[in-house]
């Protein structure tokens, strides 16, 4: 078990499909991972959300899906929170699903998020539309002299110690967490359960490839959409780190040159200087 600030995460137990498969079959036992998904709650904050169902039986199926592997719990004080474990339903789409797709697949999901978000948020969109929303994306390749998984952990459980204090947004920032998950966090932790969200994990595909989507708002320089890819390769005995950022909406070529830097700065040096650092 890997303990990540308050984020759990099993890696090295035995996947038992069939117990897997009985878990998600049931309406109520998916609507429980739907709400966890969002962020780790307490057996009581979930009862909150059923109507039709109560406490006694979302213990119960709590523990079913505690059975499965597709929820773990971490007991801090006299609370217990859920917390949705990816790994098993990773297994699933390794079987079933990653061998038949292509890469157009990716595309159109995007394209359907992009439609649906449009349907949402038609203010939002039009607001943008008449801001001459554009598009711009910045790609940098960073070689790093340090083995591929040393410089995933760096990147994942490592991100509040290198992320730099002159990207927080506050001065109420008390730490910058990944949340290593599919819909996990990225955000500034204020405490308290206060803080900024930066985007959600879209794709972690460990050691290779992490994805993520976030929204910019007008307070810091948008409305705008973002999505950016972090991928590693090995390379003549190091790590290649390609960042990919692409940005939809309200910006500019400054924005793009204002963005690039920023980039660089964090992950074209302070990043790699960290990571070869704990070579």
């Amino acid at each position: 078990m890997i303990k990540e600030g308050e984020v759990l995460v099993r890696t090295n137990d035995p996947i038992d499909v069939n117990r897997i498969w009985k878990a998600l079959a049931d309406a109520n036992r998916r609507k429980i991972l739907d709400i966890i998904r969002e962020s780790p709650k307490t057996t009581g904050e979930i009862a909150e959300e059923f109507n039709e169902i109560g406490r006694c039986a979302v213990m119960k199926h709590l523990k079913v899906l505690e059975g499965s592997s597709l929820v773990l719990t971490n007991k801090k004080g006299k609370f217990k929170k859920n917390y949705i474990n990816a790994v098993p339903l990773q297994a699933i789409y390794e079987r079933w699903v990653k061998k038949y797709e292509a890469q157009w697949a990716s595309n159109l999901l995007q394209l359907k998020e992009l439609a649906e978000y449009e349907s949402k948020s038609n203010h939002y969109i039009n607001s943008m539309m008449n801001d001459q929303a554009n598009t711009i994306t910045i790609k940098l390749e960073i070689p790093i002299e340090a083995n591929i998984n040393l410089v995933w952990k760096c990147l994942i459980e490592d991100v509040g110690i290198w992320w730099r204090k002159d990207f927080y947004t506050s001065a109420k920032t008390q730490n910058f967490i990944i949340e290593p998950f599919v819909g996990g966090r990225m955000y500034e932790d204020y405490g308290d359960d206060n803080g900024l969200l930066w985007a959600n994990v879209m794709v972690l595909d460990a050691p290779n490839n992490l994805e993520l989507k976030g929204h910019l708002s007008p307070s810091f320089g948008g409305p705008a959409m973002t999505f950016k890819k972090l991928a590693l390769e090995e390379s003549e005995g190091g790590t290649m780190l390609t960042l990919t950022d692409t940005t939809f909406g309200k910006v500019s070529e400054n924005s793009k040159d204002q963005l690039t830097a920023g980039w660089k700065m964090l992950y074209e040096d302070t990043f790699k200087k960290y990571v070869e650092s704990k070579k």
